[in-house]
């Protein structure tokens, strides 16, 4: 049983890590869209009215894919805590560097030999 809510928990880990990729890939490419639109504009040597909606269209979906980002981080918190109660080990996937929390220090050691 346990080697299978092993596995179980290996398939949603892996789908979590490749929607939080899809989320940043889709944020750097609405950043270059951003970037790019008004550059566009003034290359063209048109005027500011001419673009606006899809400027503002465009910035728009940055703010619904930052707050998406928010939510997959929070649905990876919330999957940390699940595993946690089911006495599932934490296992690291690749070299994504983790954020240290108050509880993964002993109190008191500030420095470490690396």
């Amino acid at each position: 049983m346990r080697a299978q809510r092993q596995s179980v928990a290996k398939h949603v880990a892996e789908r979590l890590f490749a929607a939080e990729e899809a989320i940043d890939i889709a944020a750097a490419r609405i950043a270059e869209l951003n970037a790019a639109l008004p550059l566009a504009r003034l290359d063209a040597r048109l005027s500011a009215m001419i673009g606006q909606d899809a400027i503002q269209s465009s910035a728009s979906a940055m703010l619904l894919v930052a707050e998406t980002r928010e939510k997959i981080v929070i649905t990876h918190a919330n999957l940390k805590h699940a595993s946690d109660a089911m006495g599932l080990p934490e296992t690291s996937y690749g070299d994504l560097l983790k954020v240290a929390t108050a509880g993964s220090r002993p109190e008191g050691q500030h420095l470490r030999a690396v």
